[in-house]
């Protein structure tokens, strides 16, 4: 249950106002908890490589790490893109290379590339990830027998299943933040326009003639009611009257010797 919380908070843009910073938080727990908890269990499950399985548990201890400094206030994004293309190219030829389901987290790698990066940056990411794609499945294809392959049709089964959910699962995770991001902003951006049409409604209804009293100075509003006007204002504006008196006023009460009004008579 602690997880599923701590899942729906990293969603949440009260808690992480920005976006990358929020995927940030949500990857490095998932990346943590699928690499230890999942990955790791079924790749001891088919006796692979204990090279790959080491840098698997490493992986996911580092990200677990990269999350409770993500509590602190610290993103790294650049580190731990380089942390993924480094741990993906590791694993490669650990994982039977194409023959495996290593491939497949590569579409996570670049999801991530184009969200956390901007301009110049992103295309440099983008490019340098794309290019090490294709030499590692031209390697393959040179070298065959540079990948360690699965020992049964059983094993490779079981690595393609896991694969393809983990690598669902992340996407899913990355997709989940931006249509998040991208409903809270349209909430925003419907709040600002109710608040601007009912402005537009105050100024509209302040223009023009307003009829106001010779005698009292009781205004009538649209309805033909007569009120005071600072009944009037408070209604159809944001303004708030606190009560004085002008020098003027003030003058004219001492001159007569009367009281202000609200002052008791001494």
């Amino acid at each position: 249950m602690r997880l599923f919380h701590d899942i729906r908070t990293q969603v949440s843009a009260a808690a992480v106002p920005v976006m990358e910073h929020r995927l940030y938080r949500l990857l490095c727990l998932a990346a943590a908890f699928l690499s230890i908890g999942v990955v790791l269990p079924v790749n001891i499950l088919q006796n692979l490589s204990w090279i790959l399985n080491g840098v698997v548990l490493a992986f996911g201890v580092i990200c677990l790490g990269l999350y409770r400094a993500a509590l602190r206030g610290h993103y790294p994004l650049r580190a731990f893109a380089l942390l993924l293309g480094f741990v993906l190219n590791l694993c490669w030829f650990t994982d039977a290379g194409s023959q495996g389901s290593i491939g497949m987290f590569f579409f996570t790698g670049v999801m991530i590339n184009s969200i956390f990066f901007r301009g110049r940056q992103r295309l440099l990411f983008l490019g340098a990830f794309l290019v090490n794609v294709l030499a590692l499945f031209t390697i393959d294809y040179l070298h065959p027998a540079a990948s360690i392959p699965f020992r049964t049709p059983m094993d490779r089964y079981l690595d393609l299943v896991t694969g393809f959910a983990v690598s669902a699962v992340a996407c899913l995770l990355m997709l989940w933040v931006l249509v998040s991001n991208h409903d809270e902003e349209r909430r925003k951006l419907s709040a600002m326009n109710r608040d601007l049409q009912r402005s537009l409604d105050e100024i509209k209804a302040l223009q023009g003639m307003l009829p106001i009293c010779g005698w009292c100075k009781k205004v009538r509003d649209d309805e033909g009611l007569w009120t005071q006007v600072e009944h009037y204002f408070a209604k159809h504006t944001d303004l708030s009257f606190t009560h004085g008196m002008c020098p003027e006023c003030s003058a004219t009460f001492k001159s007569q010797d009367l009281d202000a009004p609200g002052e008791p008579r001494t």
